[in-house]
């Protein structure tokens, strides 16, 4: 499914796939200690930067592949098997990384003159308005939930255009720009360093500074000088909306390995036998096995439907983002659902500190409060959709 700028490097989806699946057991490995680190250790973040699993969709004029989604969300599918908060981070960085390939040259330029391997964090809600100023804008205000800041070279911030506020900029900023606060303490995915960023007063040039749906709508400035089909017209709403699921169907795999290794070795002077002698709990796995598998199936499935789309220029219609958002988020449905069932199903073992299938139940359910992903918005624009009502939000 590459186009030619992605044939010519030398890597393949099933070698990205195989790096991916070669990294579980270190990154499970050191899922308990990258909890209790509140962000991503360092041998971690060498494991994935030496992957280029961070690198898929990156421009090959920044350094990476050009590779396209479907690589990139199968790839994360694999290391949320071994730790729920680096594939948090592979997923969203990975996504916000090729996105620096939508600014205008001279922006990407100064990315690559850093020499630093590029690691960029964004927040696209606006929490403030920039301050309009010759040939760009100050910007001052507060961002919380930057996801990977520790390990970042560049955030992308997001800010209400002065003269519209309605119009959000999304800045390209250097992270020696911003102060950093150490606050992200979370119910899971507590490996993330989802922290708050601040930062006071600072200069903004106009070519860091790109209005993401004026971008879709009228024209990508970056596809002057990046060809694939991801800087020509992409829906970034909709690619989000598969970047945040796809850890999901990790995290369900993974808890589904956990629970039966959980049957094995459970046993207790009450129980009449082995858990794995138990007819529901064999009847739990089962199930379980085969929604992970539909779930893969599925997301996998709308993934090249939308690269198909895409190759073939057909207009990604309101309807299809519709319902591509649904989709993700009855697969997320699906994973939180089945993890909550074996969780609850494996004892008071599973409640101590640094269990695997604990660590999942935390790490999915905080992964499902995403607000890409809330269950009434999308399903009631789905509904909207089939009877012939437009949907609501702006986030489509």
């Amino acid at each position: 499914m590459e186009d030619e700028t992605a044939m010519k490097i030398a890597v393949t989806h099933d070698e990205m796939v195989g790096r991916a699946r070669s990294l579980v057991p270190f990154l499970r490995k050191k899922a308990a200690a990258t909890e209790l680190n509140r962000s991503m250790l360092p041998e971690v973040y060498d494991k994935l930067e030496a992957s280029g699993l961070l690198k898929v969709m990156l421009a090959p004029n920044l350094g990476g592949f050009g590779m396209y989604l479907p690589t990139h969300i199968e790839t994360v599918m694999e290391t949320a098997r071994g730790c729920g908060s680096t594939a948090w981070l592979h997923s969203l960085i990975g996504n916000q990384n090729y996105l620096v390939g939508w600014y205008p040259k001279e922006a990407q330029d100064e990315v690559k003159s850093s020499g630093l391997p590029i690691f960029t964090c964004l927040v696209m809600g606006a929490t403030t308005t920039a301050v309009a100023a010759k040939n760009g804008v100050l910007l001052t205000g507060k961002w919380p939930y930057v996801t990977g800041v520790d390990q970042a070279n560049w955030l992308m911030l997001s800010a209400h255009d002065p003269n519209n506020k309605k119009r959000n900029l999304t800045c390209l900023i250097p992270k020696h720009f911003v102060n950093i606060e150490d606050d992200w303490d979370s119910f899971g995915m507590r490996g993330t360093g989802s922290k708050t960023v601040s930062l006071e007063n600072e200069f903004v040039p106009n070519h860091r500074i790109l209005c993401f749906r004026e971008a879709e709508a009228n024209g990508i400035p970056g596809s002057l000088i990046n060809d694939g089909l991801l800087y020509q017209y992409n829906p970034t709403s909709t690619v989000f909306a598969f970047v945040v699921a796809a850890p999901a169907v990790g995290l369900a795999e993974a808890a589904v390995e956990a629970y039966r290794h959980r049957l094995e070795v459970r046993t207790n002077a009450r129980m009449p036998s082995m858990q794995t002698e138990w007819g529901a709990s064999q009847a739990r796995l089962g199930r379980a096995r085969a929604q992970c598998d539909m779930a893969r199936a599925t997301v996998l499935e709308n993934v090249n439907q939308l690269m198909d789309q895409l190759q073939h220029k057909k207009q990604v219609s309101e309807q299809d983002r519709v319902r591509y958002r649904m989709s993700m988020v009855e697969i997320v449905r699906i994973c939180s659902k089945l993890i909550y069932e074996l969780f609850c199903d494996a004892g008071t073992g599973v409640m101590m500190g640094g269990n695997e299938l604990q660590r999942i139940f935390r790490d999915i359910h905080v992964l499902r409060s995403h607000f890409v992903i809330l269950p009434e918005f999308a399903a009631e624009n789905s509904g909207r959709m089939q009877l012939g009502l437009s949907p609501k939000g702006s986030f489509v």
